[in-house]
């Protein structure tokens, strides 16, 4: 795949991650629960996932699972956390602003976690172009939900 393909299909991941949070809210609030609309969806997730691994799984992947480094399996506590944070936030904040916040938080922690090239991420210091960027994205987001 090409670069722009990458970049484009990074977008519409960024469109999508924005539907379905709101989604999932919404369903938290038809069911009173936040934390069940997250086990809801964790248990669709779970089918949908393995149905599309009975069609084009690698079976050879999962005899690698018990490579794994144990610390790595901590991925699913945040991807729970950030699940019902969002289910819970956007009621009370609405969209944009759990969007707009979670996009600063995220853009930081990914300069960070570039510049020293954590948990596989390709080394890209930081430098003055990029402080600048992540400060007028700051001030944007003070902005935009003040």
């Amino acid at each position: 795949m090409q670069t722009g393909m990458y970049i484009l299909f990074a977008f519409i991941i960024g469109i999508i991650s924005s539907i379905h949070m709101p989604m999932n809210a919404t369903v938290g609030k038809h069911i009173g629960s936040p934390l069940a609309a997250s086990i809801l969806f964790y248990l669709v997730a779970f089918i949908t996932s393995v149905i599309i691994f009975v069609f084009i799984g690698n079976y050879e992947a999962v005899q690698k699972i018990r490579s794994i480094p144990p610390y790595l399996f901590f991925t699913g506590v945040i991807s729970a956390l950030v699940v019902v944070s969002f289910a819970y936030l956007i009621p009370v904040l609405g969209a944009r602003q759990v969007a707009v916040l979670s996009i600063a938080g995220s853009i930081l922690t990914a300069m960070f976690l570039s510049h020293f090239g954590l948990l596989s991420s390709p080394i890209e210091p930081i430098t003055v172009k990029k402080t600048i960027g992540a400060a007028v994205l700051i001030l944007g987001v003070v902005i935009s939900v003040s």
